[in-house]
């Protein structure tokens, strides 16, 4: 199993209604992408370290069913369009995790 985690921190000029509707549209991605288990997002709420403000974590099967994700108009289009306009930073690491049932 892959599992992807990706923390992120919006834009100082980011609005409370921009973010939300990202927040609400990356909730939506599993039932977009049914490779996509064990779905998690939230606030950061570490006392040592506030440099991003949100997380999320996603295991897939593979890496394969990872890069076809990845690779995806749905998640091209979303990144391109909708991410980066207002995520002012991101730090992504995906790894290989077999301690954990699908």
């Amino acid at each position: 199993m892959i599992r992807h985690v990706v923390v992120f921190r919006f834009t100082a000029d980011a609005l409370p209604d921009q973010r939300e509707a990202l927040l609400g549209e990356l909730a939506g991605f599993p039932a977009l992408f049914p490779q996509m288990r064990n779905w998690r997002m939230g606030l950061n709420e570490s006392s040592r370290d506030d440099r991003f403000s949100h997380g999320f974590v996603v295991d897939f099967a593979s890496v394969n069913e990872l890069e076809g994700y990845l690779r995806s108009e749905h998640h091209e289009t979303f990144v391109r369009e909708r991410w980066r306009p207002i995520v002012d930073e991101r730090a992504i690491v995906s790894f290989e995790c077999d301690d954990v049932p699908l």
